[in-house]
């Protein structure tokens, strides 16, 4: 553990997670909708330009292939939105006649958006100063590098005082909610982004696998060569392996190249790990997922929260327990070494919510599912996966050792600093734990996948149970995203940190496992890992 985020959700898991969830995306560290302040007097804005509406054409001038109609090319051909013509349609469909207040949301959320998708600081700085939104300009520009443009899809209807837009990013399929909100009494602008459900007539269409992972190989090639990314991507059929790419360096000092062989950091995907082993033992009858923290933890410090929360809260996020990071973190990291460590600095904190409420993802429910894993199994955490998930799957290259000790072909992270690879060591944990930072290959991953598929690892009704919806907003099950319905059933895990992607995705029905790991910071290969998900046939 240390002082920035080790296994803290990146973009596309925190807009996974929000999916549903109606949770904030963060920018720039903070929240979107963070406080506003009151406006300042400013030059008027010259108006913002209004372009045509684009709905995900099904055909795109100059297009070559089939990967060219309704993708990401053709939304940036067709692309500058039309934002302020979808939002006046919008408005006009209502009978009554929008309040000033609603004017001005309409008018701040139109020039926001305007000046973000041109990726203009200075006209940025200007609609933040003239609509009192707290100061964030480069933290928008730098949340523009993640996201690129936003294609507007469809204006929704909002409360007094509000105006929303659904729109897509131009490097990924997540939808996002955008809403401005004018305060009553201030007059000021706040901003705040969720993630949504992208309607089915916006969805990218299925694409014969052949042509979608000759696509992904273009584009991995592509960022490659651009620097863009480097790690390793796999994807399978019923245990066959369908393609597999690896490039970039594991090692920039040394010029070493990613091989099939690299073990790359999980960030978060050790949260599947955690849970299979919650649910071994709760097979065996050792402990059920409605029992107590405080059951399984006797001396754990704070009894309040050791008798209201039970291990189903902790493994579906529904627990009201907080994170591991921030200054806490930091002052603390040098002494954070076994899971039973991070009780002296977090125990004390209280939870935000009544357990099952609501949810909140939480990386400490998931350490403190590490020490019930050890409490009730005598084993550390450490020894009872290695024993109980690796063997059993045949992972030989997964493990949680620590940084300090070498470990053959484990990649080195690098992070970006003032637009160059930089070596991360700051956000590395002292070894990793069971909410995350541990290493694995994407070989390694199959197997994991295979072994649920194959019912090695859990019964296939407890499986089932555990990947479908299982907390208040169904956007996570027992230790696994999940999302959604029949055929297109998707479940796996996303994580993100300075230096580590990655993303595991089974799709069920279909019998495809997809694992992309890589050594740079996100969201290059997660943006192609989800693009082949969310295009594979069904």
């Amino acid at each position: 553990m240390a002082a920035r985020l080790h296994n803290h959700p990146s973009l596309s898991e925190r807009v996974a997670i929000g999916r549903l969830m109606r949770v904030p995306i963060r920018i720039g560290g903070s929240d979107v909708h963070a406080e506003a302040v009151p406006p300042r007097p400013a030059p008027p804005l010259k108006p913002a330009a209004i372009y045509p509406i684009v709905s995900r054409p099904r055909t795109c001038p100059g297009a070559v292939d089939i990967l060219q109609t309704d993708e990401v090319e053709c939304m940036r051909r067709l692309m500058i939105v039309g934002i302020a013509a979808l939002l006046l349609v919008s408005l006009a469909s209502h009978a009554k006649p929008p309040v000033a207040k609603q004017d001005t949301a309409q008018q701040a959320l139109t020039a926001w958006l305007a000046a973000f998708n041109n990726a203009d600081g200075d006209a940025l700085r200007a609609v933040r100063e003239t609509y009192g939104m707290r100061s964030k300009g480069q933290a928008d520009l730098d949340f523009r590098k993640d996201t690129g443009a936003l294609q507007i899809l469809e204006a929704r209807p909002g409360k007094p005082g509000t105006a929303q837009v659904l729109v897509l990013p131009t490097v990924n399929d997540r939808a996002m909610l955008v809403t401005a909100t004018v305060d009553p009494t201030s007059g000021a602008t706040t901003l705040q982004f969720e993630g949504a459900e992208t309607p089915p007539r916006f969805a990218p269409k299925r694409v014969p696998e052949a042509a979608l992972l000759a696509e992904a190989k273009t584009r991995l090639d592509a960022l490659q060569a651009s620097d863009e990314v480097a790690g390793a991507f796999l994807v399978a059929r019923n245990g066959e392996v369908r393609m597999q790419w690896q490039g970039g360096l594991a090692d920039r000092q040394r010029a070493l190249a990613v091989s099939p062989d690299t073990r790359f950091r999980l960030a978060s995907l050790n949260k599947m790990l955690t849970a299979v082993a919650i649910l071994q033992l709760e097979q065996a009858g050792k402990l059920t997922l409605d029992d107590s923290l405080g059951k399984h933890l006797p001396t754990y410090p704070n009894r309040a929260v050791a008798d209201a929360v039970t291990l189903r809260q902790l493994l579906n996020h529904t627990s009201g327990l907080g994170d591991i990071f921030g200054e806490k973190a930091t002052s603390n990291a040098a002494a954070l070494r076994t899971l039973h460590d991070y009780w002296a600095v977090f125990a004390d904190e209280p939870l935000a919510f009544p357990p099952g409420s609501k949810d909140q993802y939480s990386n400490y429910a998931y350490i403190l599912l590490g020490s019930v894993i050890e409490a009730v199994s005598g084993q550390s955490y450490y020894d009872y996966v290695d024993t109980h998930v690796y063997r059993v799957a045949g992972m030989t290259a997964t493990g949680s050792l620590p940084e300090s000790t070498p470990v053959p072909a484990r990649a080195n992270a690098y992070t970006r600093v003032d637009g160059k690879w930089a070596l991360e060591t700051a956000s590395l944990p002292w070894r990793g734990t069971s909410a995350g930072g541990g290493y694995s290959t994407v070989g390694d991953l199959l197997k994991f996948g295979e072994a649920l598929r194959t019912g090695k690892l859990l019964p296939p009704a407890l499986l089932a149970t555990a990947t479908a919806p299982q907390n208040t907003m169904a956007w996570y099950g027992y230790g696994f995203m999940v999302r959604g319905q029949g055929r297109e059933r998707v479940y796996g895990h996303e994580g993100g940190a300075p230096g580590a992607n990655a993303v595991f995705y089974v799709l069920p029905e279909q019998g495809y496992v997809l694992v992309g790991l890589s050594n740079v910071d996100p969201e290059a290969m997660g943006n192609v890992v989800n693009f082949v998900a969310n295009r594979l046939p069904l």
